[in-house]
């Protein structure tokens, strides 16, 4: 192949590689890196950085140099496209996906993936979620129909108590930190949770944040009876099932471990008169007081809300465990 074709195909080459190098640069300084890769993988790109650069030096060199028989000893094993449509087909398999990088939006997991993935309540599985709903709409189902009875008699009738799911919430006493952790403690869950619940049950409102949020989601689920009652406030977007009552949604998170391929969804179930009117994928504050169901034979807390507000997403919008969520007191 002359020197020209193959000044052509350096070219060519050195642009691809400027360009992957372009999209990794704006990520990392956008500060989106974190829609695509836990932050624990950021300093791999860091270095991927780096070689990218220095690949794309030697690659712009041999535009002006040529290539040289030193090289590569591999020989034929190199080849470069021989013809127009061979040259079209490779390079832009490479060139597609730089520019679909600075092209297409950074869009952030929501309620499409959630409701393909399943989302998991306080560490429990969606069957729970769709047992709760079932009861929610029966109950609301008996309260319709006992509305127009009474609407149809002439005489009103004491009404019996309604049987419900509910469970009474225990009262809330204040002990030391000694007798707080020896009541957890006792659950034979470890000390890890064991410091996390004691961390989380002091505070007067919990504040459900990015770092604690699912190591608190966990801790929670275990301990739930000695959590009712208590306050509680969190952010995240707003989930819905088809089947869900107009007072329910989910304030969910995604987790992500390595990237989003491996993402999860974790939430907590919201009840409010007015839940029907925060849109799906609207990121909300919620804050209300957690009650305790009985679900399937598990214990199960719900977030009764007395506040919900509209915020924005946070410029990392998903979160991860950091084995190091209940700092020291």
């Amino acid at each position: 192949m002359d020197q020209n074709k193959m000044k052509r195909h350096h070219v060519m080459r050195s642009l691809i590689l400027a360009g992957i190098t372009a999209l990794l640069a704006y990520l990392i300084l956008s500060e989106t890196l974190s829609h695509y890769l836990a932050p624990r993988l950021h300093m791999f790109s860091y270095v991927t950085f780096v070689i990218l650069a220095l690949l794309t030096i030697v690659s712009i060199r041999q535009i002006f140099v040529g290539s040289s028989v030193y090289d590569c000893d591999c020989e034929e094993q190199h080849k470069v496209p021989r013809t127009p449509m061979g040259s079209l087909l490779v390079y832009g398999l490479f060139v597609l996906p730089i520019v679909m990088g600075f092209v297409m939006p950074d869009k952030i997991l929501g309620s499409d993936v959630a409701e393909k993935r399943g989302i998991t309540l306080l560490s429990n599985d969606v069957r729970k979620l769709a047992d709760v709903t079932a009861n929610a709409n029966a109950k609301e189902n008996t309260k319709q129909t006992a509305v127009e009875k009474e609407d149809t008699e002439s005489s009103v009738e004491p009404q019996q108590p309604e049987a419900n799911n509910q469970v009474a919430t225990p009262p809330v006493q204040a002990i030391d930190d000694e007798q707080l952790r020896q009541r957890f403690s006792n659950g034979g869950f470890g000390d890890f949770y064991t410091d996390i619940a004691v961390f989380l049950h002091k505070q007067p409102v919990i504040e459900l944040n990015d770092k604690v949020f699912l190591d608190g989601l966990t801790t929670m689920e275990l301990y739930a009876k000695e959590f009712a009652g208590k306050e509680l406030e969190t952010m995240g977007f707003v989930y819905r099932q088809p089947d869900f009552t107009k007072q329910q949604f989910v304030v969910a998170r995604f987790s992500v471990t390595c990237c989003t391929a491996d993402s999860s969804v974790y939430g907590v179930l919201v009840e409010k008169e007015d839940a029907n009117k925060w849109t799906k994928d609207s990121w909300v504050k919620v804050r209300g007081k957690l009650e305790l169901r009985q679900v399937d034979g598990y214990d199960m807390l719900v977030l009764k809300a007395s506040q919900v507000e509209a915020v924005s997403a946070p410029k990392d919008p998903y979160v991860y465990y950091s084995f190091e969520a209940a700092p020291d007191s």
